[in-house]
């Protein structure tokens, strides 16, 4: 009786002994999942920085009050002429694209990590693709109510627009009954309804951008002597497009550490600059920001990115960012390397970089700082869903009342214009407040 007993009082604290390793397991792994989740100011802020400098470069130039303004928010050409120029080729609106994906790249590893010990390796590497996909999905589809059914609205016939054209405004129809149909299962009390809404809105914008990835691939085809645009259907890329061809073509290259990183960045950058200067510059240059040349440089930003939030604290941070500036800097004024955003040469993007670097750096100090209303951080918490609002406010403006916007004077521009940012705010301030977060 007394052995059973004693047994009995092992196999007790057996089982509590368990339980509270069990109870430390969780609340390690809750820690570590709040750690992980913990967002960093810097980010958010500088993030908030792209966009809000990305909305003013877009919405000042309607008004002629703010004429005084436009060489600040004009980007140069491919000749590398135009706008205020900080160094030859490179406009000061120009950093703002480039500042947007460094900020995708500070994020970019700590993001598949994360996804990675959820899903796995192989299913994370899947739902990064189709992010980039979905991304440049998105940017075709807006392009095809600008160009498609803008052009309609101006007097075009469906039958004369190009054939990318008529794809994507096809396409931007049927992706509203896609979001209208998510947004309906979105009130439905159904995880299951939520989850199979979510896929279909996912693989159906990848799906537009894969056509969008082949219409860039046909439209670089036509660039060449002899060839016919407009058989082939011209060309549509833009921003988004930008941002999700950098995201594929980083993403073998995720896991490397920080010096294969660096390599692989800069010995293609060696070898496009290289290949640029012998004649390839004109060609990249005829595609909006180098087409599939370009994103080459796109990629090298993002991938940087990655290696300077890695870096982040080390001296070794403030090295590199140096090294790469005075490169940078040297190459443009005294070998007279072409920097181009038109184009996206990758002396440009390294000199970006550069700069991003000191941007995110001298943020970095600020972390501790945390204001009641943090207005940077505010404006960086939904950048696609920003993105995405300020190109259709800017387009309907640009279609219906441009020449009115025009023509106001200063008194009644200046309201109207901080009207605007401060609804951006509000919005953006209520999704955050509420935890409302849209990604794809």
């Amino acid at each position: 009786m007394k052995k059973e007993k004693n047994v009995e009082t092992v196999e007790n604290e057996q089982a509590v002994e368990t339980k509270n390793v069990a109870e430390k397991e969780t609340k390690t792994q809750s820690t570590n999942a709040a750690v992980k989740s913990e967002r960093i100011l810097s980010i958010d802020r500088f993030r908030g920085i792209c966009m809000f400098l990305m909305v003013c470069s877009f919405i000042l130039p309607f008004f002629g009050a703010f004429e005084f303004l436009e060489p600040y928010m004009s980007h140069a050409n491919k000749e590398g002429v135009g706008g205020f120029q900080i160094l030859p080729g490179v406009a000061f609106a120009d950093l703002f694209a480039a500042m947007f994906i460094f900020v995708i790249g500070l994020t970019t590893v700590r993001s598949f990590k994360s996804r990675e010990a959820k899903v796995g390796t192989k299913r994370a590497y899947w739902q990064f693709a189709l992010r980039g996909l979905a991304l440049i999905g998105v940017g075709s589809l807006l392009n095809g109510l600008e160009d498609g059914w803008g052009s309609m609205l101006e007097g075009d016939k469906f039958q004369d627009l190009r054939l990318n054209q008529k794809i994507f405004a096809v396409l931007f129809v049927v992706a509203i009954a896609v979001v209208l149909f998510a947004i309906v299962v979105s009130f439905i009390k159904s995880d299951k309804l939520h989850q199979i809404a979510r896929t279909v809105l996912v693989y159906f914008l990848a799906a537009c951008g894969l056509i969008g990835l082949y219409s860039l691939c046909v439209s670089m085809g036509a660039q060449y002597p002899g060839a016919q645009p407009d058989k082939f259907g011209g060309w549509m890329w833009d921003t988004l497009q930008n941002i999700g061809l950098a995201i594929l073509l980083a993403l073998p290259f995720v896991k490397f550490d920080k010096i294969g990183k660096l390599v692989i960045v800069f010995v293609t950058f060696a070898v496009i600059t290289v290949v640029e200067q012998n004649g390839l510059l004109d060609y990249a240059g005829k595609i909006l920001e180098g087409g599939l040349i370009g994103g080459f440089s796109w990629a090298g930003i993002l991938l940087l990115g990655s290696v300077f939030a890695e870096m982040k604290g080390e001296n070794r941070y403030w090295i590199l960012t140096s090294l790469m500036l005075l490169v940078s800097v040297v190459m443009i004024v005294a070998y007279d390397v072409a920097a181009r955003k038109r184009g996206a040469t990758p002396v440009y993007a390294t000199f970006c970089a550069s700069v991003s670097a000191i941007v995110w750096g001298l943020l970095n100090y600020l972390n501790n700082w945390k204001p009641r209303f943090d207005f940077f951080a505010i404006w960086g918490s939904n950048p696609i869903l920003t993105y995405v609002v300020n190109y259709l406010i800017q387009l309907l403006a640009g279609m219906f009342i441009s020449e009115a916007l025009f023509g106001l004077t200063a008194w009644a521009a200046v309201p109207i214009v901080i009207g605007l940012l401060a609804l951006y705010t509000l919005g953006n301030w209520l999704l955050k407040r509420y935890n409302k977060y849209i990604r794809i």
